[in-house]
Parts: structure tokens; C-alpha cells; sequence
């Protein structure tokens, strides 16, 4: 299509939060103790490709099995609510922060 502008980017850079950085050195490193801690058997993070699942982690660390789990977990009972279940999904990715 000739009317449509050029495509425009602007790139921000964010640093990774916390849990992020977390899951990241734990997957770089492959250290499945930290990784599946808390994990059921099925809900494991692969490490097979561990280019994408690193890539997974930096756009936000839920894309990684089990990692809802087990950050959800870290919530007391009685504070999960919907909202603070909401709050932690947005505070868990640097992109989502900004």
C-alpha cells in the first residue's frame, strides 16, 4: 500500500527486574535445582533451547514453564488476591514497569 507512512521504530531500553534477572542466570547457567524448585514434574522449564528460553525470560519470565507457579507462590495465602496477583504480573517484567 503506497498511503501508508514509512514504518517508524523506537527502541527503550529497560533493565530486567528482579525475578528476572533471576530466572535469566538460573537458565544461562542451567542450574536446574533453581529452576524446578517448587515446579511439578510436568510444569518444568525446557533447557534444550536455551537461546529462547532465555529470549522467553526477557520478554517476561511467565513465558517460562512453571515460573507463574512459583512466583505466585512467594504470595502469602492471604494476600492473594486478584489484584495483587495482577500487580505481580506486571511488576515481574521490565517492560511492563516502564
Amino acid at each position: 500500500e503506497k498511503s501508508l507512512p514509512p514504518k517508524e521504530e523506537t527502541v527503550i531500553e529497560v533493565s530486567l527486574t528482579p525475578v528476572q534477572h533471576q530466572f535469566y542466570k538460573a537458565i544461562y547457567a542451567k542450574n536446574t535445582a533453581s529452576l524446578f524448585r517448587g515446579a511439578r514434574p510436568n510444569n518444568t522449564p525446557c533447557l534444550m533451547n536455551v537461546m529462547m528460553e532465555l529470549r522467553k525470560c526477557c520478554n517476561h519470565p511467565y513465558l517460562n514453564r512453571g515460573a507463574e507457579d512459583r512466583i505466585l507462590s512467594e504470595i502469602p495465602v492471604e494476600l492473594r488476591t486478584k489484584a495483587n496477583i495482577a500487580n505481580q504480573l506486571v511488576q515481574a517484567s521490565g517492560k511492563m514497569v516502564l
